[in-house]
């Protein structure tokens, strides 16, 4: 009789053991942006196919733009297709294509002096440019310093596989002497981190700045940028400059300045500048990084790890073309994106205004820092979590500031303005619905689908600082505030007034007298 026991059974596909300690390493190191941005994405709001689906306010993309490229894509000269884009080519991108960023780069950033296409690398992606960079000016365990809030992505790109870590400059909304607004980066910052760090014996060798910022959308200023360049000389730093942004400034009268703009850099060896297609192209699905750097021990040491990161030759040549083309740039692409970005940056201040919820003022980026620090109490970093999962379940995805940018303070969400004018309209609705219950009836936390609902009998007396945040929350609404007196609160709501009561009695000094 044949036994089954004697065949071998499978063994369990998720045994660790299949794998290396390096991978191990790499599967624990799932970043809170990803893990959220995947929640959103595997339940896409749409309007007509998937109306209860997840509106994506959290992803940093611009969505404004596609008619225009539908139309661009479609020209003669970038369907072209020639024998060279279906073979292998230079890893670090076709010379053609270099030559054209050089030219491009130069205008745009208002370079000192033209770029040399030599020192211009590509890859496939702006956070794999990171990886690169990271992995040839620091060895695993070393530092790079990053004001915080920040990038909350730029942990992976620094951290996984180049294995570099991150020590924050704690920006804080508190203004300390000297600051002239919140979350304020200074040259001084800068070095107080650095001397704090090493004299814990961290071994510091750079400083990873994004300009215009995410998420704050702040643009640093020339005298500020050269403060940070004379520190990072000083102490003999690598300065990797994150200009992903540059072309997505809104404001008129905002003034950027790149870093590649200033004539007397003091130490340029050690000045890398990263730029992509992502976020000023509207095209993240493109994935194209690009690096300057006039050190050449840096490029080489790029050339060798990009054999990984090369991108298709087929988008090289679409996106040389679309470089290459100033009129479009100057006369379609960009005057269209600014006024739709202005248009839509505004409908969201005006619907967070109308809620009651301030708004950092910025000039640039996809994206608001707003202050949702009224509706979460008590506040706590996990509190802010909460009101991030009331938001996902209603089907709206926004960032909260502490898992995601590792912000020092609880309260705060970064929330992308330029996603389809739907989605605009139906995620504004649903953050009204979600802060309106919160004023109502307190920031609580989810419950779980299979949990039934309690009963009066399981209703546990409830801690006074938690009836208190209850109270804090109502009081927030002043439409509560209107309709509610202290006369007839007792008759309105005796149960929440019994457990008041009894929560004031087990407090130490309170109760009835």
């Amino acid at each position: 009789m044949f036994d089954m026991a004697e065949v071998p059974q499978p063994e369990d596909s998720l045994n660790p053991d299949f794998i290396s300690e390096r991978a191990k390493r790499l599967c624990a190191g799932e970043i809170f942006l990803d893990a959220a941005g995947n929640r959103a994405m595997s339940n896409r709001y749409d309007r007509s196919s998937n109306s209860k689906g997840i509106v994506d306010f959290g992803v940093s993309e611009n969505k404004l733009m596609f008619d225009v490229f539908e139309k661009k894509l479609a020209e003669p000269k970038i369907q072209t297709l020639a024998p060279h884009m279906l073979f292998y080519d230079v890893m670090a991108g076709n010379l053609r294509f270099r030559g054209a960023l050089a030219e491009f780069l130069t205008e745009r950033l208002n370079a000192a002096k033209p770029l040399d296409p030599k020192n211009v690398r590509v890859c496939n992606g702006a956070g794999p440019m990171m990886e690169l960079v990271a992995s040839s000016i620091g060895d695993p365990g070393d530092c790079l310093m990053m004001p915080m809030p920040c990038y909350g992505g730029v942990f992976w790109d620094v951290g996984g596989r180049a294995e570099i870590n991150v020590v924050p400059v704690h920006l804080t909304s508190k203004m300390e002497e000297g600051d002239t607004m919140p979350f304020q980066l200074t040259a001084k910052k800068i070095e107080d981190t650095y001397n704090k760090a090493t004299a814990e014996g961290k071994k510091i060798v750079g400083i990873l700045l994004i300009n215009p910022h995410n998420p704050l959308g702040d643009i640093y200023s020339a005298e500020l940028i050269m403060d940070i360049l004379n520190v990072c000389h000083r102490h003999s730093l690598h300065v990797i400059m994150d200009e992903i942004y540059m072309m997505s400034i809104f404001d008129t009268e905002a003034k950027f300045t790149s870093v590649l703009s200033l004539p007397n850099i003091p130490d340029p060896q050690r000045v890398h500048l990263v730029w992509g297609f992502a976020k000023d192209f509207c095209m993240s699905g493109m994935r194209c990084g690009v690096l300057y750097s006039v050190n050449e021990a840096v490029n080489k040491a790029v050339d060798a790890l990009v054999y990984f990161n090369m991108i298709p030759g087929p988008i090289q040549h679409v996106l040389t073309e679309i470089v290459l083309d100033k009129e479009w740039l100057d006369n379609v692409f960009i005057p269209t994106k600014y006024s739709r970005m202005r248009e839509a940056r505004s409908y969201m201040c005006d619907k967070l205004s109308a809620l009651g919820i301030p708004v950092r003022k910025s000039p640039s980026g996809l994206y608001i820092w707003a202050d949702f620090r009224k509706y979460i109490q008590p506040l706590t970093p996990e509190n802010e979590l909460v009101l991030f999962e009331k938001f996902m379940d209603a089907g709206v995805y926004l960032t909260p500031g502490i898992e995601a940018f590792n912000c020092g303070e609880p309260g705060f969400f970064r929330m992308v303005f330029t996603v389809y004018r739907d989605h605009l309209e139906v995620g504004m609705e649903r953050i009204a619905a979600v802060l309106k219950d919160c004023a109502e009836n307190g920031l609580t936390k989810p419950q779980a689908d299979n949990a039934e609902a309690p009963t009066s009998a399981d209703v546990k007396e409830e801690s006074l600082e938690d009836l208190l945040g209850l109270l804090q929350g109502r009081i927030s609404s002043s439409g509560w505030l209107e309709e509610t007196r202290t006369q007839n609160w007792a008759t309105q709501n005796p149960e929440a007034l019994e457990q008041f009561k009894q929560a004031m009695k087990s407090q130490e000094g309170f109760g009835d007298k």
